[in-house]
């Protein structure tokens, strides 16, 4: 039978290799673990960590979305701005490999407003390693990577290079049993004896199966000469079976709120407002002399799937903008989508075209078709120990 010490010795191995993190719990000597438990203070430190992890681990938790996707279910599913362009455009994108992930991928646009109009992508994962790089006819440069460290820890970075000046972040999530916490740096540098840059933190709570409350703070200092800053945020996220209500707060007074309501399997609804409690953001009425006034903007859209693999998202304003977007596969490897923006106020009209083309080579190919057919056991084979 084992002892408190030796069961509680445990129980932080747990915790930390539910971390991943269970490497640095191994690593130290047995007889340094043996004063960290006994030192006063401490050991009573770690009761009230086993108590309350006992206690967290009874309530049946699950780790939360992060703390920026608190109103995903709002912005990137059901309403269209994010499937919303302008002009022409076409995606090519051909799939070389399976095993590891190999894609390259073209795109195309006319008539979007843009000087880049060209880009090639290319794509390379694993199951731990991801990569990602891009190249416009502008000659920018742009780089993706993550890696898996353990299954609750991944590291990202990003990283853009052009004419203009270069920026580079580093990112670290942390999925714990009931908690999600996201690091991120955005060009750290210490040339000038003074840290610059732009750090954050962001970290999600699991209060019950349902309620989960955010914390967000930011630090920046664009260069070692200027005064540095600070912000936070607060959010709160409830999600039961068919609906989502969500919150944020910032320290400028700027609001965002989020409700999500699942009609029936195929539709869903949605309303997002923004707000300006301070009416700072308004800096043409400031420069104008005008005194703050609090201001606000509400949007209402509808997604609606269709068995043919169609999907509809409309969206309308406070100020009587309107916009809609349809996707629609035309072919089983060609997807197209037509959106358009209305603004009644200003008498303009957008209207965009896009086009997605799913290529496969000729061995990727026949490995989704055997995954769709009863030689399912070669397909895997394939998958497992593809041909070099």
């Amino acid at each position: 039978m084992e002892s408190p010490e030796e069961l509680r010795t445990e129980q932080i191995q747990n915790s930390l290799i539910k971390l991943g993190l269970g490497d640095l719990s191994n690593a130290l000597p047995s007889n340094t673990t043996d004063k960290i438990r006994t030192t006063p203070g401490i050991s009573h430190v770690l009761s009230f960590y086993d108590k309350l992890a006992a206690r967290r681990a009874a309530s049946g938790l699950t780790t939360p979305v992060k703390f920026e996707d608190f109103t995903k279910e709002v912005e990137k599913e059901v309403l269209p701005t994010l499937y919303m362009s302008q002009g022409l455009r076409a995606d090519i994108n051909q799939t070389l490999n399976i095993k590891p992930m190999f894609n390259v991928m073209q795109s195309f646009a006319v008539g979007n407003g843009r000087d880049s109009n060209y880009n090639f992508t290319t794509i390379w994962g694993t199951d731990k390693h991801f990569l990602r790089g891009g190249l416009d006819n502008e000659l920018n440069v742009n780089a993706h990577g993550a890696t898996r460290i353990s299954d609750s820890i991944i590291s990202r970075f990003q990283a853009h290079a052009s004419d203009k000046g270069a920026q580079v972040v580093l990112e670290t999530d942390i999925a714990g049993p009931d908690f999600f916490l996201n690091l991120r740096t955005m060009n750290p540098s210490f040339l000038d004896s003074k840290l610059s840059g732009i750090l954050g933190l962001n970290f999600a709570q699991s209060i019950t199966k349902r309620l989960t409350l955010g914390l967000g703070g930011t630090w920046q200092r664009q260069q070692a000469e200027y005064p540095a800053s600070a912000g936070f945020e607060l959010g709160a996220r409830y999600a039961s079976d068919t609906y989502i209500g969500s919150g944020i707060l910032t320290a400028q007074g700027m609001a965002t709120l989020g409700f999500t309501q699942k009609l029936t399997d195929k539709v869903q609804a949605a309303v997002s407002t923004q707000l300006d409690l301070t009416g700072m953001s308004n800096m043409a009425a400031l420069m104008a002399g005008e005194p703050p006034t609090p201001s606000g903007t509400t949007v209402a859209g509808v997604k609606v799937d269709f068995p043919d693999q169609s999907t509809i998202r409309a969206q309308i304003d406070s100020t009587g903008k309107l916009g809609f977007a349809v996707d629609r596969f035309v072919a089983p490897t060609v997807k197209m989508t037509i959106s358009s923006e209305l603004d009644q106020v200003k008498s303009t009209c957008k209207i965009g075209l896009g086009l997605q083309i799913e290529s496969q080579s000729q061995s990727v190919a026949e490995t989704m078709m055997k995954l769709q057919t009863a030689d399912r056991d070669e397909a895997r084979k394939f998958m497992a120990d593809p041909p070099q």
